[in-house]
């Protein structure tokens, strides 16, 4: 029994430290600046116009999320936000794992898209929006094809990646047993590059999103996170543009550790691979 105990004990410590880790120091970590910004903002000795107390930040946001009876702009801004990036992203999955495929398994594929990618991948995302903001104008395509081109590099070099460090045994298996192109295509190469392939749009979407605000700022007619930072900019709306940025890191997190991070743990590192670049 006292050996029981003393392993019970043992195991507590741990396990707050993890806690602490985990959850308490995040909170210390933001909260400990925040606190600092109130005090000064309220005593008067930083300009509170440029920065306002966080308080009145997140009454703001609070108001325009559609509570106490506000105009709820910020609902519709992230409606057509979260619209423009799964468009895109899902443009990029479908798109980069046909060009990864071919690059990977065609000499024909590698030939043609392999200086292709090399020669645009370097650029920046929002380089492309004056060319696109001329061909298709001001409308939600122009921002979707600016998170598609964030994306997509990602999903091409990632799958081509899982082909290359692809088993040859799988293969010569498969073949042995009868299986047919198809059937290798479908059951050996699709599932080998999957975890692969999810790597690539978890990065890829991390990088859209941010993309996808920046454009926003440049080529959205109406909503959009990006256009609301920059619409308050003109107005001069301090509280409305941190709210914004908020909002912004709130929903980037989300989505980047939240959604596709189990996604990650559900497939990538439950089937045990893991992709670094």
């Amino acid at each position: 029994m006292t050996q029981a105990l003393t392993l019970r004990d043992s195991g507590n410590p741990s396990a707050g430290s993890a806690f602490f880790d985990r959850y308490l120091r995040p909170v210390i970590a933001i909260g400990i600046p925040l606190v600092l910004w109130e005090l000064l903002a309220r005593s008067e000795l930083i300009n509170t116009f440029l920065f306002p107390a966080p308080s009145a930040i997140a009454l703001t946001l609070w108001d325009n999320l559609g509570f106490k009876g506000g105009h709820g702009d910020v609902v519709n801004h992230v409606l057509f936000s979260l619209y423009r990036l799964l468009a895109g992203v899902a443009l990029a999955t479908v798109a980069g794992t046909l060009i990864g495929i071919l690059m990977g398994m065609t000499s024909w594929g590698k030939a043609i898209f392999k200086p292709l990618v090399s020669l645009f991948m370097p650029i920046p995302t929002l380089a492309w929006t004056p060319i696109l903001l001329l061909i298709i104008g001001i409308d939600n395509k122009t921002t979707i094809l600016i998170v598609f081109i964030a994306a997509s590099f990602e999903v091409i070099l990632n799958v081509v990646s899982g082909l290359e460090n692809m088993n040859v045994k799988l293969f010569w298996v498969a073949r042995s047993m009868g299986a047919s192109r198809t059937q290798i295509f479908f059951r050996v190469i699709i599932p080998g590059i999957l975890p692969y392939l999810i790597t690539g749009i978890k990065l890829g979407t991390g990088y859209a999103w941010r993309a996808l605000i920046a454009g926003e700022m440049l080529a959205a007619s109406s909503y959009g996170l990006g256009f609301m930072i920059y619409e308050a900019s003109e107005f001069m709306d301090m509280k409305t543009i941190y709210g914004g940025l908020i909002v912004i890191a709130l929903l980037g997190y989300i989505i980047e550790n939240l959604f596709m991070g189990r996604l990650a743990a559900a497939t990538v590192e439950k089937w045990g691979v893991q992709v670094e670049r």
